[in-house]
């Protein structure tokens, strides 16, 4: 299992700007049947991901807070920063409206046990991965680490 990141990892990554519009995430995931793509900054550096949870959680229902009325006012019961979190994410057109920010990262040197403690720590299913400088130089996905396993058992 000390078999580095660089070894099996995707290459050629496809990403997005976070100034790209969701129209976009959705044909370049369609398009190349993937699920998550890496937010870039202009000058190559992982600032951000943008997956299908995000997506859905883009086309989810917006339920309105549930409240009574006392007196002529509105007393809620559920928190207005939910409702208006969510709201705001309904309303995104942007990626950096909806994108994941506490993006999870690796370095090309890490090894494939370093991949697999990550990803079950952060609870994620992708890793971009960085290069000495930040900048991003692959992607290593659940379906690569049960390949790679699979290898390494002869299955």
């Amino acid at each position: 299992m000390q078999k580095s990141v660089s070894e099996f990892m995707t290459k050629n990554v496809i990403a997005i700007k976070e100034d790209e519009s969701i129209k976009k995430v959705f044909k370049l995931m369609d398009e190349h049947a993937i699920l998550g793509l890496p937010v870039l900054s202009d000058e190559g550096g992982v600032i951000g991901i943008v997956t299908e949870t995000d997506l859905i959680s883009h086309f989810t229902t917006l339920k309105t807070p549930r409240g009574v009325n006392i007196l002529g006012g509105i007393v809620y019961l559920d928190k207005l920063e939910d409702f208006n979190d969510k709201l705001k994410d309904h309303c995104a057109e942007l990626v950096k409206d909806i994108m994941t920010t506490d993006v999870a990262t690796i370095m090309h040197s890490a090894t494939l046990s370093d991949a697999i403690n990550l990803m079950e720590d952060r609870e994620v299913s992708r890793l971009p991965v960085v290069g000495e400088k930040g900048d991003l130089v692959g992607i290593v996905t659940r379906k690569d680490i049960v390949h790679e396993i699979a290898k390494l058992k002869n299955i």
